[in-house]
């Protein structure tokens, strides 16, 4: 079986349609995916999803078959999306004769879940069969970013780096189990990092604290389990986290910030500071290296450090050599010097007090500035409109829906990121609004908008500087390939 299949962001809808003539009903769900292993497919919060819908199908009737697509590039590919959600039908007492199973060869990297439903005798009495849809969007962890899995083996600590230079320091005794017992067992890591504009955007995160706006110096999510069930710092422990400090537009006074998942789904930031400030920062040397704390803020579980990489180190052979024709019975003199190259590189030295492990999808972590300025202008709102937002299908009423686009503004010369109200959702007319709140007056922003239906690719963007009543013209999504796509993305940084 493949072990590396292509997937594009954990995206999940549902919708549900009736057909009474035929006396069934229809329930629909289309999983998108990013990168991720075949095991780590039918993550807690699908599983949690499809437990959901499967309770809601089962009210009016009973299930008559479940069909599952997977789309993708070759049928290897798509059978290994398929093994883990037929697993779990049948760990629901759904008998394998009821599930179809079928792939498609092409590039929409999705898996479709169709289930059908026949209502009871009592149920045919009434007028009309419904299924409770499943209400909003939901929002998976990171979902455009594929998690770096680290089993950490038994007896030996957590030391790990991660592709964006995030190193992570736990020790084994350390942690605990929830019922605190001690851990014995593997461990299994999960690490995302959010660093780079492009992956803020693809995975809609935000800085924002409530109200207060934030800039980021980077964002990650850690998932820290052994059979997998979450594990805590024990009381009076903490972990430490490197995480580097070159993308970040501002690196002095950051703070650490919990992630808080919202009733919409959306990560929200909470200030934790230390109870009780420190008095001195801890200068310490790593692996080699030579460290100095550049800000010092007592209160802070973050401080930003500088650190001497050593690149290489050249020896030189020196030869003392005696004059011409000078008599003498003495060997040549030798000496030696060493040359070291290096550079110095700032980092945030991160403490971790402890390990929320009430969040299913691991913790959220962010270094992040609170933007306080009692001198700046009133912040101001700003609208924005999008067209040619493509049509989803009718819901059960017969009305049309419309995909829902990611739409962010962010600040161009800030890691600041904000998110925005839908104000208006017109799929009649092809069309959305959305308000952004407390935008900082005279900077300049960038709005993006953008839309992965699995058949397409959909993109806009436009800069401008925040003023007051500004005019700003709709953005038209366009299609583009996705190499185009992944251009106009990685560019939005620059």
């Amino acid at each position: 079986m493949i072990n590396r299949i292509f997937l594009m962001g954990i995206l999940l809808v549902c919708f549900a349609t009736t057909t009474i003539a035929q006396n069934y009903t229809e329930a629909n769900l289309m999983i998108d995916y990013e990168d991720v292993d075949s095991d780590g497919v039918l993550t807690a919060t699908t599983e949690e999803m499809l437990q959901t819908l499967l309770e809601n199908v089962t009210k009016e009737g009973a299930i008559v078959q479940i069909e599952l697509t997977a789309h993708a590039a070759n049928r290897t590919i798509g059978e290994s999306r398929l093994e883990p959600f037929a697993l779990f039908f049948n760990k629901q007492k759904i008998k394998a004769e009821k599930v179809k199973l079928v792939t498609q060869v092409d590039d929409n990297n999705q898996v479709h879940i169709q289930i059908l439903v026949e209502p009871t005798s009592e149920a045919l009495t009434t007028v009309e069969q419904t299924i409770e849809p499943l209400k909003g969007k939901v929002y998976c962890t990171g979902k455009s970013k594929k998690a770096e899995v680290f089993v950490i083996p038994s007896h030996s600590n957590i030391d790990i780096k991660g592709k964006e230079g995030t190193e992570v320091l736990i020790n084994r005794h350390d942690l605990m189990y929830e019922d605190g017992q001690a851990v014995q067992e593997p461990i299994r890591v999960e690490l995302k990092e959010f660093y780079k504009t492009e992956d803020i955007l693809r995975a809609e995160l935000h800085t924002m604290e409530g109200d207060q706006v934030l800039e980021t110096g980077g964002m990650l999510n850690l998932k820290i389990t052994a059979n997998e069930k979450p594990l805590e710092l024990k009381r009076g422990k903490s972990a430490k986290i490197k995480m580097p400090a070159q993308t970040a537009k501002n690196k002095e006074g950051m703070n650490l910030y919990f992630g808080k998942r919202m009733p919409n789904g959306a990560v929200d930031w909470r200030l934790e500071e230390r109870p009780t400030p420190i008095a001195n920062p801890t200068v310490s040397n790593s692996r080699g290296n030579t460290e100095e704390s550049v800000a010092f803020n007592p209160s802070s579980y973050i401080q930003l450090k500088k650190t001497s990489i050593i690149d290489s180190i050249t020896s030189k052979l020196k030869v003392h050599v005696k004059a011409k024709h000078a008599i003498s019975n003495n060997y040549p003199n030798y000496s030696r010097e060493k040359v070291v190259h290096s550079h110095e590189e700032e980092y945030f030295d991160l403490e971790l007090p402890y390990l929320n492990p009430d969040i299913v999808d691991g913790i959220w972590l962010n270094a992040d500035y609170p933007i306080r300025d009692p001198f700046a202008p009133k912040p101001v709102d700003i609208m924005v409109q999008i067209e040619s937002v493509p049509h989803q299908g009718r819901n059960i009423d017969g009305e049309w829906m419309s995909y829902k686009p990611t739409v962010a503004l962010m600040l161009k010369n800030q890691a600041v990121f904000l998110r925005g109200n839908m104000e208006l959702d017109n799929p009649i007319l092809k069309q959305q609004k959305m308000k952004f709140s407390d935008v900082p007056k005279n900077e300049e922003v960038i709005l993006v908008a953008f839309l992965d239906t699995g058949k397409e690719l959909l993109f806009a963007s436009y800069e401008l500087t925040a003023t007051k009543d500004i005019e700003i013209p709709p953005l038209h999504l366009k299609s583009m390939s996705k190499i185009d796509f992944d251009d106009a993305m990685a560019s939005i940084a620059n």
